[in-house]
């Protein structure tokens, strides 16, 4: 939806204007700025917008309080009176500041980031998950946060934090405000959980669409189930000539006669190069895996972008909720599946959520999650972890209950499709190996990233 950032201390406007700068291009519709005072101290926020749902001009200001935020809530109307998710969130904390919050961010159903600052201080808060990013730090100057990194350097802060997931920030410390549901693991009925399963993500996939939106489509079975679930929604593929993506979503749209909704978007070994130093700058990253990731998501974020796109569901999570991983099957077989899935989904926003925001948002392009949908995971909590990693007397199927799930909507064979990581899917991972050895760097991307890394940064 947006990038925010603000500043307490010195110069703190022209921090500000220089934050948002850095992040333009995740609101290339447009920008904001707030100017104040929290007791001596000078105070800015900052908004770049990206216009999807409403025109809300931001910050948003009331009686010398104000506040900017990032994110879609979709429950706004249970709990909050207002026209749109930024009117009523920013009335219900302008009203109530922090204490008010906490009385009903249990309720939120939505992935969110913001800031807030009223005469006594400012609040930063974040979603239970992760799905919007915010960072925050000290310099010797004052104290800033943004949704990127690159913003904080850019004001002198280098010593930069996450905000941990399900946070406010508050008077210089972290507090929990909302906690993750745990296991309670009451269902081990195949029927009743496929019944429960389905009505929370067919919800959770309703909400998300939006007529500007696609769908992240590989041919696989998180992915083609939103596309089953979303029927006029586009389907849309990354990949190099040939790549296994590229035919296994090509075959997955044939069998779900959706061919006529289904865009291909061929890179080619040029495309990986060029792209490879800006992808490293937007994730901010490089760390081999995130790299190897997020460039094939960068790249299709760009032409969905570039086709009209502003909105691009994912079917991320659905691995950490329903047991997608081959080390599943181990953690099954020594009993401690349900822990392993706990410890994925708390720490999913730094290992997944905030690379796949910063690919994507490169290009102005908000990613959703339905999957990740709090509805969607209080219903997996439920689900005993029998049903998630199955043995069926023969060896383990892994997301066994998505699965036969999704056999109410998808062909067997896509109900079945195995799981195969985006970077070997799309071959992307082939041609960043040898892009490092012709530079000299043979067998280790790793030391290849990092050389680019220091050139972009």
């Amino acid at each position: 939806m947006c990038g925010i950032a603000g500043f307490i201390g010195k110069d703190a406007g022209r921090r500000t204007r220089g934050m948002i700068e850095s992040i333009r291009h995740r609101g290339p519709d447009g920008t904001g700025y707030w100017e104040g005072m929290i007791g001596s101290e000078d105070v800015a926020l900052g908004h770049a917008h990206l216009k999807i749902t409403g025109d809300m001009s931001q910050p948003v200001t009331q009686d010398g309080k104000a506040i900017v935020y990032n994110g879609e809530i979709y429950n706004f109307g249970e709990f909050l009176p207002g026209t749109s998710d930024t009117a009523a969130l920013s009335s219900g904390i302008l009203k109530d500041g922090v204490g008010g919050f906490l009385k009903y961010a249990s309720s939120i159903n939505g992935e969110y980031a913001f800031a807030a600052v009223d005469s006594s201080g400012m609040i930063l808060a974040r979603d239970p998950v992760g799905i919007k990013p915010l960072y925050y730090g000290i310099s010797q100057d004052g104290f800033g946060f943004a949704s990127e990194r690159k913003a904080l350097m850019k004001a002198g802060i280098l010593d930069i934090k996450r905000l941990t997931p399900g946070s406010v920030y508050y008077n210089g410390m972290e507090k929990t405000a909302i906690s993750l549901p745990g296991p309670d693991p009451e269902v081990k009925d195949t029927s009743k959980a496929v019944e429960m399963l389905e009505t929370a993500l067919a919800k959770a996939v309703k909400l998300r669409v939006h007529p500007d939106a696609a769908i992240a489509f590989s041919g696989g079975v998180d992915c083609s189930l939103i596309g089953a679930m979303a029927q006029d929604t586009p389907l849309c593929t990354v990949g190099l000539k040939c790549s296994y993506d590229i035919k296994a979503a090509t075959n997955a749209a044939r069998m779900m006669d959706a061919e006529n909704r289904h865009i291909v978007y061929e890179m080619e070994e040029k495309d990986v190069e060029g792209i490879l130093p800006d992808v490293i700058y937007a994730i901010e990253s490089h760390e081999p895996v995130k790299v190897s990731i997020a460039l094939p998501i960068f790249y299709l974020a760009r032409e969905v972008r570039r086709s009209g796109f502003r909105v691009m569901l994912s079917g991320q999570g659905a691995d950490e909720l329903f047991g997608g991983y081959a080390r599943y099957e181990i953690a099954q077989e020594e009993g401690r599946l349900a822990d392993m899935l706990g410890h994925d989904l708390r720490h999913i926003a730094e290992a997944n959520l905030e690379r796949d925001d910063a690919a994507t948002m490169a290009h102005g392009v908000e990613l959703r999650v339905p999957y990740l949908d709090l509805n969607v995971i209080g219903v997996s909590q439920k689900i005993d972890a029998s049903l998630k990693v199955y043995f069926d007397g023969k060896g383990y199927i892994r997301k066994y209950i998505l699965r036969k799930m999704a056999e109410r909507y998808l062909p067997h064979e896509i109900s079945i499709a195995p799981k195969k990581a985006i970077q070997y899917g799309t071959s992307v991972q082939k041609v960043l190996a040898r892009l490092a050895r012709d530079n000299g760097f043979k067998g280790d991307l790793a030391g290849y990233f990092r050389s680019l890394y220091e050139v972009v940064f």
